[in-house]
């Protein structure tokens, strides 16, 4: 059969399970090509872009929350919270958890910033939309 060469966008953003691929060129079985400007991959259905895998990275994110939660949890426990404390063990107590809020949520900022990795297998079934006519020369062998 055919090749096609395109391209596809890179930027993926969170939740997105398709990616969005455009053909160029269109290489046949006897060498010859036809390029073809940007033409849109679709699934069977029609719909635009590809499906097959996606990573969403969800455990990256759960780790990255566990972490979060467990510095909290280890900064109240590491300095309590005494009454009787003086002003500089409460300054160095609020500090801290406040330290170790700002890192677990950077932390989480940064794990929910990584994009999904869409996967598509060779010779994963598609169509291309075609916004016009291409004359097509049997194929020499």
């Amino acid at each position: 059969g055919s090749r096609l060469i395109g391209k596809y966008d890179s930027v993926v953003a969170y939740g997105q399970k398709r990616a969005l691929v455009v053909w160029q060129r269109i290489i046949r079985p006897d060498g010859s090509s036809i390029v073809i400007d940007n033409l849109p991959a679709t699934d069977t259905a029609g719909y635009a872009g590809l499906s097959d895998d996606v990573d969403l990275h969800t455990w990256q994110l759960l780790k990255g929350i566990g972490l979060a939660t467990v510095l909290g949890v280890g900064s109240s426990l590491a300095f309590g919270s005494g009454s009787g404390d003086s002003d500089i063990v409460r300054a160095l107590r609020e500090s801290t958890g406040q330290t170790t809020n700002r890192a677990g949520q950077r932390l989480i900022e940064r794990e929910l910033n990584v994009q999904p990795t869409l996967t598509v297998r060779p010779g994963w079934p598609l169509r291309i939309i075609v916004h016009k006519d291409i004359i097509l020369s049997p194929v020499l062998n």
